[in-house]
């Protein structure tokens, strides 16, 4: 169809549509002008866009190049990342909840131990466990003498419950690492479990060389030892960054409570258990108590499928129903004892 026929066939549709579907009473002038001005219009509202465009692509650093590569790059779908950054991604008020109380641990003494319960503890789950995977779990971490993990157990168990709650372990442990009455003890247990002088009782580089080097030689390495070899690790580290080379007690404190040593703090989980498991019953002590607004705050949100947060709530969810979580969490976690490279607080 040629233009002058699409005119045409324009014109004689506005003079039906004006004259409301009778005979036409409006004269066919009249008709061509609007229509004239109409495309008018249209144009002018085009060349707008266009001029506004360019004069926006102009202020860009490469103009035109800037916005056509931009325009190519397609975003991810969150079905195509790992689990966990699926987890940072939704919406679901459920696992936001979830990771505000896992985000509690981050950059403390217990972040590595927070990475160690998620290889036992889903996130399906609410981080509950039971008695036999926590046993399991503490014997995963160098624990493995039956009767010190049943007292364990038996001091983190619920009331009216045979479940583990690892946030509330956690948030136990790190009372009893902090609290004026206890923090003391639980670090000088830990402090005792690097090598020193058998004489003068001082923590000596030679003597924390020469076990690290028996750790390494052992073929087998299994956690534990892993866990050993990091501790042994980081005071090497120490010696050599620090400008008065004298590793004491209280250097110790100085370091497990710095965030940048947050991790191999956490190496020394076995003895926090063994300490846990002295000054939180009798006659050395009690258990602390957790405050209520935390429980408040740590109650799990339940899970409703007809309530639908965002595009990738459902099939996260699956995942999580599937056992397909933790195939990712072993694959992208960070090693608990390795500290990250830092200098010594100042």
């Amino acid at each position: 169809m040629q233009r002058r026929d699409i005119l045409r066939t324009y014109k004689h549709f506005l003079l039906l549509l004006l004259s409301g579907g009778c005979t036409p009473v409006v004269r066919e002038e009249s008709c061509t002008n609007l229509c004239f001005n109409v495309l008018l219009i249209h144009f002018y509202l085009y060349f707008h866009e266009v001029v506004v465009m360019f004069a926006t692509l102009g202020s860009w650093p490469r103009g035109i190049h800037v916005f056509l590569n931009e325009t190519t790059k397609r975003s991810v779908e969150p079905w195509y990342l790992g689990y966990e950054e699926r987890r940072r991604l939704t919406r679901d008020p459920r696992v936001v909840r979830q990771l505000e109380l896992e985000d509690e641990w981050k950059d403390t003494c217990l972040e590595g131990v927070w990475m160690g319960f998620r290889r036992f503890a889903r996130p399906l789950n609410d981080f509950k466990i039971t008695e036999a995977c926590f046993h399991e779990y503490l014997s995963f971490v160098g624990i493995s003498n039956e009767y010190l993990r049943n007292r364990i157990t038996s001091l983190f168990r619920l009331e009216n419950s045979a479940e583990i709650d690892c946030l509330r372990v956690c948030k136990v442990l790190f009372t009893g690492l902090t609290e004026e009455s206890t923090s003391s003890k639980f670090l000088d247990h830990c402090f005792r479990c690097i090598p020193s002088n058998p004489v003068s009782g001082d923590v000596e580089v030679d003597i924390v060389k020469k076990a690290c080097e028996a750790q390494h030689a052992i073929t087998d390495k299994k956690f534990p030892t892993e866990l050993r070899i990091q501790q042994l690790e980081g005071v090497l580290r120490y010696f050599n960054e620090a400008e008065e080379p004298n590793f004491n007690l209280e250097t110790f404190k100085d370091l497990f409570f710095h965030p940048d040593w947050c991790l191999w703090a956490s190496s020394f989980i076995k003895c926090i258990y063994e300490a846990a498991a002295k000054y939180f019953s009798a006659p050395n002590g009690i258990l602390p108590p957790v405050p209520l607004r935390w429980i408040k705050a740590a109650e799990p949100l339940p899970f409703d499928r007809n309530d639908i947060y965002d595009a990738d709530a459902l099939l996260l969810r699956n995942v999580e129903i599937l056992g397909r979580e933790n195939g990712d969490v072993k694959k992208r976690r960070k090693s608990p004892g390795k500290a990250r490279s830092s200098k010594r607080r100042s």
